[in-house]
């Protein structure tokens, strides 16, 4: 079935041939689980389930949200001395342009998109966006390490600084060593709503 979306994917855009194709994959897994419970062997792994002990996220996952697929076509990596965050594109997602995952086993996530609502200059530790007073829960600085497409490609470093507000409300900021700014504001979502097709877990052959 894959071969054959890949088949007419001349006319199809990017975004939606990948998605049928981790839809796709996924069905076969979990039809080659499905009729009974695995043994009680403790090498065995269940890479959709969301009981298994959290991995984080991968570029080429899929992220189901409510009524959304979120695909995550690129990250932004930012480590000092250790895990800070990881800052994923959702390209085609009506709901959502940026995914941010905040701790090391995205437990702690964001829905974002981009906003001009942070003025220009240092970002203060308290800042009115929206009608919604956010104040500081850290910033920093981080090495700064890209994958996959539709994120920024030169800074190898960045300033970043996080607020938060209300309801989750969230608000990231990224000053990149090359001068650009990336402000991303949204709303902070439970692990336990979202759905994840592993996609980053496939291998070559597997995602063909």
């Amino acid at each position: 079935m894959i071969l054959e979306l890949l088949a007419l994917s001349a006319g199809v855009s990017a975004v939606a041939v990948f998605l049928a194709r981790r839809k796709s994959v996924a069905a076969k897994t979990a039809s080659k689980r499905a009729p009974s419970r695995p043994s009680n062997d403790s090498t065995a792994t269940k890479p959709n389930s969301k009981n298994d002990a959290p991995r984080g996220l991968r570029i080429d996952d899929v992220v189901l949200y409510a009524d959304t697929e979120l695909w995550l076509a690129g990250a932004l990596h930012l480590e000092e001395d250790g895990f800070v965050m990881r800052v994923f594109r959702t390209p085609g997602s009506s709901r959502a342009a940026w995914l941010v995952q905040l701790d090391e086993n995205a437990n702690d996530l964001a829905l974002c998109d981009v906003t001009a609502e942070v003025p220009a200059g240092s970002v203060p530790e308290s800042l009115p966006i929206a009608g919604l007073r956010l104040t500081l829960r850290r910033r920093g600085h981080a090495r700064l390490r890209t994958e996959g497409s539709d994120v920024p490609r030169n800074p190898s470093r960045a300033r970043y600084i996080e607020l938060t507000g209300p309801g989750g409300r969230t608000l990231v900021v990224f000053d990149f060593d090359t001068g650009d700014r990336l402000a991303l504001l949204g709303d902070r979502i439970g692990r336990e709503l979202l759905d994840l097709l592993p996609g980053g877990d496939l291998t070559r052959d597997e995602s063909s």
